[in-house]
Order: C-alpha cells, then sequence, then structure tokens
C-alpha cells in the first residue's frame, strides 16, 4: 500500500483545527490552563476527561479510553474508519474547511458506519462509457493534490499544468472505493461489478491502476477509450507489472486531434515519451502501445488524415529498432515514409530528454539527424532553408510561448549516418 507523504501528513495535523474538529461534533470545551476539557464522546464520561491542547493540536482521554492523538485519531475514532478513509476525510476538510461541520455533526453519534462521508464522483445510474469517463476525471483531480504523484511527474520532467489539463493525467492513490456506496448495500456492489466489468476494478476487489499515474487515451469528443497506468513505486512485489492497460484489445489513438494539423507525426513507443515530446513543443506527437503496439486504428487514422512522414521515436534497443522496422514496413506501402531517431543506445524518449540540459534543443537535434527507413534515397528534398532543430530551438529559448507545431519534414535537412 501507498504511503501518504510525512511531510504532508505533518502539515494536515498541523493546519486542521482540533479544537473546531471537536466542538463541531457536539462536545463543549472549557478553558482549563493551556488546555481545554470536555466531557469525552467515546465513553460514558461523567467527570471531564477529554483534554484537547491547543498548542500541540492533540487530544487525550484520561478515563476509560485512555486514548488519544491528532485530528486523524479523532476522526477515526469518532467516525469508525480506517486510517486512510480519516486522512481523505481531513484532505477534503483541509480544502474545503467548511466541511468540516457537517464531518464533525456526523460523528455526534458515534458509531461504525457503512456509508461513505465523502461525496460519490460517480453518478451510480452511469452507463459504462460514462462512468469510465467519470473515474478518470476523480484520477484527475487526485493527482493535483497527491503530493507523490507530482514528484514522479516532476522526476520525469513532466510536471507542466498545462500538459497535466490537456491530457487529463491522474492518480490511483486506493481512495476510490472509500467514495463508494459500500459492498454490502446494493448500490454500491452494482457499481463495483460495473467497474469489474469495464476493466477499472479487478476480481479482487481492487483498483486495477491502484498506486499508478493514470494516462487516458480519448476521441475527438473526450470519451476514454483506453487507459494506460504506470506505478509510480518502483519497489514492487515480484511478477507485479510496472506497466498497465485496460483488460482486452487496445482502443484510441493518443492526442488523435494532432493528426488533423500536420502532414507528419512523431510516433512514440510509449505515451509518457510522447507526454515528454509534447512538454518540449513538439505538438504533432503520438505513441503506439509499447513495441508492438501499432494498432490497425492508428494505421487507419493516419491514412485518413493524410499523413506523408512518421518520425519512429522508439527506444534505441534491440527491441524497438525491430519494432520500427517491422512498422515501417506497414506504414510505407500506405504511402508514409518514415524515419528513425536515434537516440543514444540503451535511452528512451524521457530518460534522454531529463539527462539533456536544453531537452527542447537536444530533442531538435536528434530529429534533425533522422535516418531514412525505405530503401535508396529519401524522398525529402535538400534545399531548405530551415531546420526543425532551429524551430524546436526557438521554441525552448522562449518558455512562456505557446508550443508551435514542427515545420513539415519537407523543410528539415536530413544527415544520415
Amino acid at each position: 500500500m501507498a504511503r501518504f507523504d510525512d511531510d504532508w501528513l505533518t502539515r494536515l495535523k498541523a493546519e486542521i483545527s482540533l479544537q473546531r474538529l471537536v466542538e463541531s461534533s457536539g462536545v463543549a470545551l472549557k478553558r482549563h490552563g493551556k488546555d481545554l476539557i470536555g466531557h469525552c464522546p467515546f465513553h460514558n464520561d461523567k467527570t471531564p476527561s477529554l483534554v484537547v491542547t491547543p498548542s500541540s493540536n492533540l487530544w487525550h482521554c484520561l478515563g476509560a479510553c485512555n486514548t488519544g492523538g491528532s485530528v486523524i485519531d479523532w476522526v477515526m475514532q469518532s467516525q469508525g474508519v480506517s486510517f486512510r478513509h480519516a486522512v481523505e476525510l481531513l484532505r477534503h476538510d483541509l480544502a474545503c474547511p467548511e466541511v468540516s461541520s457537517s464531518l464533525a455533526a456526523a460523528s455526534s453519534s458515534v458509531k461504525t458506519t457503512t456509508v461513505p462521508r465523502l461525496p460519490a464522483p460517480v453518478s451510480l445510474d452511469a452507463d459504462d462509457q460514462l462512468l469510465l469517463n467519470q473515474v478518470v476525471d476523480f484520477y484527475h483531480d487526485t493527482l493535483k493534490t497527491a503530493p507523490e504523484a507530482q514528484a514522479y511527474l516532476e522526476k520525469r520532467g513532466l510536471a507542466d499544468a498545462e500538459l497535466i489539463d490537456t491530457f487529463k493525467l491522474g492518480y490511483a492513490n486506493r481512495t476510490l472505493g472509500l467514495r463508494l456506496p459500500q459492498k454490502n448495500r446494493k448500490s454500491g456492489k452494482a457499481v463495483r461489478e460495473q467497474l469489474q466489468r469495464i476493466g477499472l476494478y479487478r476480481e479482487t476487489g481492487r483498483e486495477h491502476f491502484a498506486g499508478s499515474l493514470v494516462i487516458p487515451v480519448c476521441d475527438e469528443y473526450g470519451n476514454v477509450q483506453e487507459v494506460y497506468g504506470r506505478k509510480l513505486n518502483d519497489n514492487l512485489r515480484k511478477g507485479t507489472p510496472k506497466h498497465t492497460y485496460l483488460p482486452g484489445p487496445h482502443a484510441g489513438v493518443f492526442n488523435v486531434d494532432c493528426l488533423a494539423h500536420a502532414e507528419e507525426v512523431i510516433l512514440c513507443e510509449s505515451l509518457i515519451d510522447a507526454l515528454t515530446f509534447w512538454r518540449f513543443g513538439y505538438r504533432h506527437v503520438t505513441s503506439s502501445f509499447g513495441v508492438n503496439g501499432l494498432t490497425e486504428e492508428m494505421i487507419t487514422a493516419f491514412v485518413s488524415h493524410g499523413i506523408q512522414r512518421v518520425l519512429m521515436a522508439y527506444d534505441r534497443d534491440e527491441a524497438g529498432d525491430k519494432a520500427a522496422a517491422s512498422a515501417a514496413e506497414v506504414l510505407q506501402p500506405q504511402g508514409i515514409a518514415c524515419y528513425r531517431l536515434l537516440f543514444p543506445l540503451n535511452q528512451d524518449v524521457n530518460g534522454f530528454a531529463c539527462e539533456a540540459n536544453d531537452p527542447g534543443a537536444a530533442l531538435a537535434e536528434v530529429i534533425r539527424r533522422a535516418e531514412w527507413l525505405g530503401e535508396g534515397e529519401s524522398p525529402e528534398t535538400d534545399d531548405s532553408e530551415a531546420t526543425l532543430s532551429e524551430n524546436a530551438e526557438s521554441v525552448a529559448m522562449d518558455r512562456d510561448a505557446t508550443p508551435v507545431p514542427p515545420a513539415p519534414l519537407s523543410d528539415v535537412r536530413f544527415e544520415l549516418f
């Protein structure tokens, strides 16, 4: 189970007023020196034995309970929920302080409940497509308040607000179930069965993408067609995959809208690599679903949109080289010229960009040296006055400008190795 960030938990415990939470639940507190005292709601307390210390934001029952702790412990005790559930309730309170009164009021009658007190992020009567869209939206909202997910994006050079919102990047932090009716209720059982049917839940009752950065693949109408998950933690139990998709055949074309605005496209091996190109100014980029993931749907989309040139940005390893060559054999008979982007041996796009001092310029140089994958001479001309690398470098120098799409490859001077 993924841990909450320690610094963030410290902030949570410090910034949410325990006194406000306790008093909102109906416990009257009176000043007693530096502390506040009141009747403990967790046992039949005839003499005030609950002590709240505002300076440390801690509480303790000196009576029969003989327990205490932070605001998290108070919510766990008062509402009969797990540590993770309590943190999620308080996370919501930290973002929206006005909800704490209803949170605390719900605990005035102390008992364990089967009804989560967080708002459900999905419609319980939604069809499969709407439910899939809503869960992706929930993961997207979750990422924005998840320090561990933000740190992962920072490490991969993808901590960019525009990119995150454009592609609805999300994070599955194992809290979706806390917001659903419990499975012992009819509505809770039904929605879980539906989530399992569309691939978001497993038979074990766990989220399919738990602990993963979530990257959806949407159609031109914004409907989710495919979902890719990348585990944040590389230290996984043996047999646990780092990369996960929805069960069944792949569907959709990543960043499909870009195909309508260009004659060429950069084709990556992974979605994270495609996001890397997009992040540094190359908006005409898409991705297969791994080395063997170039689908008929993608090929059809390339042809129907009139794509004339594809730059193969697969990993620079044996598998990537073979996959690029195989893709070229499929695409070139369709009238699509194919070029290979040659990164340093055993590197992928994201790793290369993360190591570069100027990722935009470094990617431009790799593109400038693209290698023709067909037989004979490249169909591209050599009489251009501008190169794609110059275009990319101008984008990289102006970080506040809206990145522009790559220039047509017909304007690029190719140098073969």
